[in-house]
């Protein structure tokens, strides 16, 4: 399983070449700036494994691969049955214009990511899937 620790204000995950996976630990985190939820709640009902994900316009996109087509192409090689049986989340930073890299997370992965990004941050509370 992949680590998160703070560098700055920024997540770094190992195996995150992109740094996909540390942008979408940022942006989650702030979701309560656009909803004013407390974040333990929100991230909650976003990243279980029925969960919504998130979309931020022209910035990010986290969601759950329910079909081979939800997989970006670089990222391919996924069959409808293989995503019957694992929870794939795809992560995407989205660029104008340009290619927009992307990462595949299972789900018990992000959720503990989740996890591990609000202890760094100090919340002082359990993360929202312990």
């Amino acid at each position: 399983m992949r680590t998160v620790r703070l560098q700055g204000p920024l997540f770094r995950v190992t195996e995150d070449p992109e740094q996909v996976i540390g942008d979408f630990l940022g942006f989650a985190l702030s979701l309560h700036n656009l909803s004013g939820r407390l974040t333990t709640e929100e991230l909650r009902e976003r990243f279980h494994p029925e969960g919504n994900g998130m979309r931020l316009p022209d910035v990010f996109a986290a969601y759950r691969a329910r079909e081979g087509d939800d997989i970006p192409s670089e990222l391919d090689g996924w069959e409808d049955a293989d995503l019957e049986r694992k929870e794939l989340w795809v992560l995407t930073r989205l660029r104008f214009g340009g290619w927009s890299p992307s990462a595949l997370v299972e789900g018990p992965e992000l959720r503990h990511l989740l996890d591990q990004a609000l202890a760094l941050r100090g919340n002082g509370s359990r993360g929202p899937f312990h």
